[in-house]
C-alpha cells in the first residue's frame, strides 16, 4: 500500500509539473497579445478623436462631451484650466459663438497599460471668425498629451495638455 501511495504521489507531482510547464506563458506570445491590445485601443481612441472633432464641428458639444471624464482637466498653454466636463462643454459653446473651429489630429505615439492609455500627438486647429469675433481668423499648430481611462462606457479623456506654437497674426495663418 505504501508503494502505491508513493507511486501515486510521484505520478501526481509529475502530471502537475507537466501541466504548469505547458501553461507557462510564452513571452513572445505575451508580447504579441500586448501589441494586439495596444493596436486595438489605439484604433478605438483614434475613432473617438474623429467622432469628437466631427461632433464639435456640428455643434453637438454635449454629445462630444461624453468622451471626456466628469472630472476632466484640460490645460492649454496660456489659458486658464478647464476643470470638468460641464466646463469643457460651456467653453466649446462660447468658442463656437465667435466662429467656426476645425481640428485635425495626428497620433505620434501611443502607450497602453491596462485600462489607461497615453496618446501623444500633433494637431492643427483652424478658426474662421464671424462678425462677433474679437479675434481674427487663424490657424494654429500644437502638440498634445492625453491621458485616457477606460470606463464602463468606453474610453474617456481624463487629462488633456496642449502646447500651442505661437499663432500667426491676423489672417496670415489662413493662407
Amino acid at each position: 500500500m505504501k508503494s502505491f501511495i508513493v507511486a501515486f504521489s510521484l505520478l501526481s507531482l509529475f502530471v502537475s509539473c507537466n501541466e504548469s510547464a505547458a501553461t507557462a506563458p510564452d513571452p513572445e506570445e505575451q508580447a504579441r497579445m500586448a501589441a494586439r491590445e495596444t493596436e486595438a485601443a489605439r484604433q478605438e481612441i483614434e475613432a473617438i478623436n474623429e467622432k469628437v472633432t466631427t461632433l464639435m464641428a456640428e455643434g453637438k458639444f454635449e454629445e462630444a462631451g461624453q468622451y471626456f471624464a466628469e472630472d476632466l482637466v484640460q490645460l492649454i498653454a496660456g489659458q486658464p484650466p478647464i476643470n470638468g466636463r460641464a466646463q469643457w462643454i460651456e467653453a466649446q459653446k462660447q468658442a463656437s459663438a465667435i466662429g467656426d473651429w476645425g481640428l485635425e489630429l495626428e497620433v505620434l505615439d501611443f502607450r497602453l497599460a491596462g485600462d489607461v492609455a497615453v496618446e501623444r500627438g500633433r494637431g492643427v486647429q483652424t478658426f474662421t471668425a464671424n462678425e462677433n469675433s474679437p479675434i481674427p481668423s487663424m490657424e494654429t499648430t500644437g502638440d498634445y498629451l492625453v491621458y485616457w481611462v477606460k470606463t464602463d462606457s468606453g474610453w474617456q479623456i481624463q487629462w488633456d495638455y496642449v502646447v500651442l506654437e505661437t499663432p500667426p497674426q491676423g489672417d496670415a495663418g489662413m493662407e
